[in-house]
């Protein structure tokens, strides 16, 4: 049996998914993912038809800590108990150490793929993780279970098992609600429109309790995110896909309805005592207010005082030229939906790197320096007045920082005017 085709390979890269987590839980998964593995890959392998006891669920694991998730996550179990198996597929696989990866995936061009395990190797992963898994049986006939069970099979394959992941659109979340919804005789109606706005708004909620990471996934959102977003958007977030599955109806064509969930149980429940206590840090609210009011104090100074500290405005100008690089990369080059058009440029952007540098030339700060600054008290100006008409939403910590912005070039306006 080639490597390809040994059912350890997609336990490998499910245990690399997680090589961010604890050293522990990374060789848990090793070692449990070997039992078990060669009875079900020949079930797999040999397409070998469900029994009518067999069933399909939707299961549901709460957000864990790890920056990867913080949304929680998505897979489809399928339970035989007469032919003896009982697996759970997994669209949430990835080689972290693959080429380039984070470069790729800055891009949006990360493959994931679609692999295979034990149901109990696939709980014990969670409960070693203190998160809740949920399972909703869904109300499929036999000949729906069947249609599932074999695109679940064929998505497996060498050939099929990779996929091109989209962190809004194709994800982990919506290839098995796709999958389900596929199989389905009949019309699903979710019976709701959804539970939030935009895009950007389930971000926040989903990463309320970690705000750095909020902070700088506001940094790449661009406006497309703040836009009017549809149910099957928002179900890229699994808790979210649990909670529209759990109100769904099916109506057949002959106008019978039935629930889309039968039954919904608790996996594994999350033990309140283990949870990691809140960071003491401080946000970047209050850092950037910090911040602020620094630079604000040392900008009165040189007011007063007629001066004119002009590496202070440069190193500001030079990080926001990098994070200004960073998103013109993002707009320029990514294939992520929500990236192309961001309005924070107007005062992020990569110019400003050629403009730090060029402060160590005293030709450059004399001739070039203040007519820059000009410029982009205008701009600045601008993105500060867009707080209230452009389709953007600013994250709050953004608004000191464009205020220090606001002031540095403030000052060197009212340098060149007086000189």
């Amino acid at each position: 049996m080639s490597v390809q085709n040994f059912p350890f390979f997609t336990t490998f890269v499910f245990s690399i998914r997680y090589s961010m987590a604890p050293i522990k839980n990374f060789l848990l998964v090793v070692l449990l993912t070997l039992t078990g593995f060669f009875q079900s890959f020949q079930v797999i392998a040999q397409e070998k038809p469900l029994s009518d006891s067999a069933y399909i669920s939707l299961i549901t694991v709460s957000p864990g800590e790890e920056i990867y998730a913080h949304y929680g996550h998505t897979a489809i179990r399928v339970a035989d108990p007469k032919n003896g198996f009982d697996l759970v597929f997994n669209y949430g696989l990835f080689d972290f150490n693959s080429p380039n990866f984070i470069f790729r995936f800055v891009k949006g061009e990360t493959d994931y793929v679609c692999g295979y395990s034990s149901y109990s190797d696939f709980l014990l992963e969670y409960q070693s993780e203190n998160r809740n898994v949920t399972e909703q049986i869904i109300n499929l006939k036999p000949q729906e279970k069947e249609v599932v069970w074999q695109a679940l099979v064929k998505n497996t394959l060498p050939e099929n098992r990779t996929y091109r992941y989209n962190f809004f659109f194709n994800n982990c979340s919506t290839k098995p609600r796709d999958v389900v919804i596929k199989g389905i005789q009949g019309k699903v109606d979710y019976r709701t429109n959804g539970y939030y706005p935009t895009l950007r708004s389930v971000v926040h909620h989903y990463t309320s309790t970690h705000p750095w990471t909020q902070f700088g996934i506001d940094f790449l959102l661009g406006a497309q995110a703040d836009n009017s977003a549809s149910l099957s958007d928002q179900q890229f977030a699994p808790e979210l896909l649990f909670k529209s599955f759990s109100t769904a109806v099916i109506m057949d064509d002959s106008a019978k309805i039935r629930p889309l969930v039968l039954v919904t149980r608790q996996a594994v429940s999350q033990d309140a005592s283990l949870l990691p206590k809140p960071s003491m840090l401080p946000g970047p609210i209050p850092v950037a207010w910090t911040l602020c009011l620094l630079v604000a104090a040392c900008t009165l100074y040189e007011y007063k005082k007629n001066k004119h500290f002009q590496a202070v405005t440069a190193v500001l100008y030079g990080i926001f030229g990098i994070t200004g690089s960073i998103i013109a990369f993002l707009v320029l080059f990514s294939i992520h939906p929500t990236t192309h058009i961001n309005y924070l440029l107007l005062w992020q952007n990569p110019f400003h790197l050629i403009f730090a540098f060029g402060m160590i030339f005293e030709s450059f700060r004399k001739k070039i320096a203040n007519p820059y600054l000009a410029v982009n008290l205008l701009l600045q100006f601008l993105a500060l007045a867009g707080i209230w008409f452009l389709p953007q939403q600013l994250h709050p910590a953004m608004i000191p920082l464009l205020l220090m912005m606001l002031m540095r070039s403030a000052l060197g306006v009212y340098q060149l005017r007086k000189n």
